[in-house]
């Protein structure tokens, strides 16, 4: 018995010895349970815009957004990974120290349209400690091709 509390004494301690540099997000910190203990604290991470929709533009255009989100829960919300549906979409920076009750936070992307054309509709799937604990974001528009008459090799023979 006093082998096992000592073991626990010895994790609390080494356990509070924990700093921003060395904190890993890891798997457990995100695994909510399928019906949630309602006397528990949980982080709820709600979207002003779930859905960018960036219009027409022209293939090959670069088209930046960011989505700002707030923690409506009671306990820190934890983002564990976003990761886009396919490399067209690139996550540029998310929050990666907790989110306290209250508090906004922005996760920022970058949409591709090389190698689109017509209607695009991709998401960025997010994982947290919230509820949900699975959270799609979505843009969508429409890639048309370039005018072959608005090209510098034409503008210089005319």
């Amino acid at each position: 018995m006093r082998f096992f509390l000592f073991i626990v004494i010895a994790c609390t301690i080494c356990s509070c010895q924990l700093t921003n540099e060395n904190r890993e997000i890891s798997s457990d910190m995100v695994i909510n349970k399928s019906d949630p203990d309602e006397t528990k604290e949980h982080a709820i991470m709600t979207f002003d815009e779930p859905t960018f929709k960036f219009g027409t533009i022209t293939q090959g255009e670069r088209r930046p957004h960011t989505f700002t989100f707030e923690n409506k829960g009671d306990a820190p919300l934890i983002i564990a990974s976003v990761k886009p549906s396919c490399g067209c979409t690139v996550t540029k920076d998310w929050p990666k120290e907790p989110i306290l009750p209250g508090e906004k936070g922005e996760i920022a992307i970058e949409f591709n349209s090389e190698k689109k054309k017509g209607h695009v509709s991709k998401g960025v799937t997010i994982l947290t400690n919230g509820i949900p604990k699975t959270i799609i974001l979505n843009i969508e528009g429409t890639v048309i091709a370039p005018d072959p008459t608005n090209t510098p090799e034409l503008n210089n023979k005319q």
